[in-house]
């Protein structure tokens, strides 16, 4: 490996020491107690509304290093996922320089459209336009900047580490026992294979966040589970858990792998008492 490649890998991995023993680990991520620890940790990104302040950990418990690598290297990627950014647009929920994304980008651009849903306004430009059966659109945009190839990863890796964070803000100390090691290597860049749940895209406008982290069942397909507007996601917290793309499909929810790419388009549905 070169001296480049190297600096790129550690860019994008931090280590775990997973040798200390319970009563020394000290940051919830990587265990350490070295560093500095002044910054407090949202468990949900703050771009993602006002309700995340609800969740915040005080500063001493997440070293400033892990607190900076994962908001470039979790967070940034999870609230950016073109269908967050398409439900952060309805959803009027702003980011942290204080403004919702307002315009979704296409290529292959064929129709622009203006969607009001109940109050909140965003410009689309879409690759393609159907009318469907019940008077409503089914819209297709091609994102103009897609996901990064390994979004899906990337995606678990931020319910994990929201679910890490729950598990401080509900149990303390105890989130750093062993039986959440696994997390924290696949939350810090270690490479792991899985699986992500995901419901089909809608453009709906609810107003809340819903996010449920079930401890207790993490072989569970849906034992972290995160819902904003036309947005849910859910996967396991166990390594190794398991769950046919049959089942999955059989309640409504698509099987996305890590080994998978990003799709190139997004598809939603306007039905007709969505005002546009």
């Amino acid at each position: 490996m070169t001296s480049a490649q190297v600096a790129s890998e550690q860019a994008r991995r931090r280590q775990v020491n997973t040798t200390l023993a319970i009563g020394d680990r000290r940051c919830l991520y990587c265990l350490s107690p070295d560093g500095a620890f002044h910054s407090e940790e949202h468990v949900i990104p703050r771009s993602l509304g006002p309700t995340v302040a609800d969740l915040v950990i005080p500063p001493g418990v997440v070293c400033d290093g892990c607190n900076s690598f994962l908001g470039r290297q979790v967070d940034a990627p999870f609230v950016d996922r073109f269908d967050m950014k398409l439900t952060r647009g309805l959803e009027g929920r702003r980011g942290r320089v204080g403004r919702p994304p307002l315009v979704i980008e296409g290529r292959d651009v064929t129709a622009k459209l203006d969607v009001e849903i109940d109050g909140a306004a965003v410009t689309l430009y879409a690759a393609r336009v159907t009318e469907i059966g019940d008077g409503g659109l089914d819209i297709e945009i091609r994102p103009l900047a897609r996901d990064p190839s390994d979004i899906v990863a990337r995606t678990i890796r931020a319910l994990w580490k929201i679910a890490l964070g729950s598990a401080w803000l509900r149990y303390g100390k105890e989130a750093l026992d062993h039986r959440w090691d696994h997390l924290r290597h696949a939350v810090l860049g270690a490479p792991f294979r899985g699986f992500l749940l995901q419901a089909p895209f809608t453009a709906t406008v609810t107003r809340q966040l819903r996010v449920e982290i079930s401890l207790d069942k993490p072989s569970d397909p849906f034992a972290a589970t995160f819902v904003m507007g036309g947005v849910a996601l859910a996967a396991p917290l166990a390594s190794g858990a398991r769950v046919t793309r049959a089942e999955a499909e059989r309640i409504g929810w698509r099987v996305h792998t890590t080994e998978g790419s990003a799709p190139s388009a997004v598809h939603l549905r306007l039905t007709p008492s969505d005002p546009t």
